[in-house]
């Protein structure tokens, strides 16, 4: 029994050894085949062909660019003589070209506009836009004359009071429109449009008109109705009994 256990051992031993050696044996069969297949598909290249051909190309890049270089040098040197040449001419064409002097100087159209004074017053809820210009004195309110339009001489005189105190009473025609409020609200605010007018038409005129008070903007207005009150401010009779 030892005899046998013996020999099955030394047999399994020789058994893988054999195994690698056939393994290896293969290998070695198939790489040698695989380099003789490539060997006899590959057409053997010429390597001198490669060599001339690199040779050639940067040869003729070369010879290219320098000819390209030498075109563009020569266009450029040509475009700036054209120009030179097309300045020079322009420049003594020049003065034959030009036009005459008595086109150029155009009569200025100033004769039949009139300069005209804007300012806006106001008193109480009237508004008056007004427009001054030099005149003879004349003064129309809405279409009318002063006198038409406001009936009191009152009114009217406190109209004229700025022109009267700056003496531009004859030299000034005042064309105004008025609207909102009564007539006395609008004779206040026709004084206060002449004045602002008048500053415009001449600075130097403020100082007097300051004075006077005719610059500032009447506040005074009526006071609404409170809740309780017969008006603003008029209580109830109070009764005893």
């Amino acid at each position: 029994m030892a005899e046998k256990e013996v020999k099955e051992t030394k047999v399994k031993a020789e058994k893988p050894v054999t195994k690698t050696a056939k393994t290896a044996e293969k290998a070695e069969t198939k790489t040698v085949k695989k380099v003789v297949k490539e060997t006899a598909e590959k057409p053997a290249k010429t390597t001198t062909k490669k060599v001339a051909e690199k040779a050639e190309k940067p040869a003729t890049k070369t010879a290219t660019k320098k000819a390209e270089t030498t075109e563009k040098a020569e266009t450029k040197t040509v475009k700036k003589v054209v120009k030179a040449e097309t300045k020079v001419e322009a420049k003594t064409e020049k003065p034959a070209a030009k036009k005459p002097a008595t086109k150029t100087a155009k009569p200025k159209k100033t004769a039949g506009k009139v300069q005209e004074f804007l300012g806006t017053g106001k008193r109480k809820t009237s508004v008056a836009r007004v427009r001054l210009t030099t005149g003879t004195g004349k003064i129309t309110v809405n279409g009318e004359e002063l006198k038409k339009y406001f009936e009191l001489d009152t009114l009217v005189t406190l109209v004229k009071q700025p022109l009267v105190l700056t003496e531009t009473e004859n030299t000034v025609d005042v064309v105004a429109n008025i609207y909102g409020g009564g007539k006395a609200g609008q004779a206040g605010a026709l004084r206060h449009g002449i004045t602002r007018a008048l500053i415009e038409y001449k600075a130097e005129l403020r100082p007097e008109l300051k004075k006077a008070g005719f610059v500032t903007r009447d506040a005074r207005k009526k006071e609404r109705k409170k809740y309780g009150l017969h008006k603003a401010r008029r209580a109830p009779q109070f009764s005893k009994r």
